[in-house]
């Protein structure tokens, strides 16, 4: 093993890349998190009620929404802050591996699940509720 390869070693412990895999896991859960407390207000229920179920713990859920969306916010923000820090270093002085592709991904779909949270009230909402509307008759 080279020195270069040691240093490599070192710098990308066993603790380093799955913590940034785990980051970008909790970050797009968080996200989806937040798409699934804005349709926890309004449009989960009706099309719940639509098909004969229902479940009245949505609306604990649907209270917190600002502070899931936040949550998902940050937990995104720092991140992608990671990633970025991690290339740049990388690219640097090459001693260490670039972000993996895994966890690029999972930052992306958590910032469009995040962007679709933000979106709900304004645009998504109203739409899906004229489909249900619609779809009663």
């Amino acid at each position: 093993m080279t020195a270069s390869n040691g240093l490599r070693a070192q710098r990308d412990g066993p603790g380093r890349r799955p913590a940034e895999t785990a980051l970008s896991w909790a970050a797009f859960a968080a996200a989806a998190g937040a798409v699934f407390a804005w349709a926890a207000c309004c449009v989960l229920p009706m099309s719940l009620a639509l098909a004969g179920l229902g479940l009245g713990g949505f609306s604990w859920i649907a209270g917190q929404r600002t502070w899931i969306t936040l949550a998902a916010l940050v937990v995104i923000g720092v991140g992608w802050v990671l990633t970025w820090r991690r290339a740049r270093m990388c690219k640097v002085d090459n001693a260490c591996a670039a972000p993996s592709h895994l966890g690029i991904g999972l930052l992306s779909a958590a910032t469009l699940l995040t962007l679709l949270a933000l979106a709900w009230q304004p645009f998504v909402e109203p739409w899906a509720l004229a489909l249900i509307r619609n779809a009663r008759g």
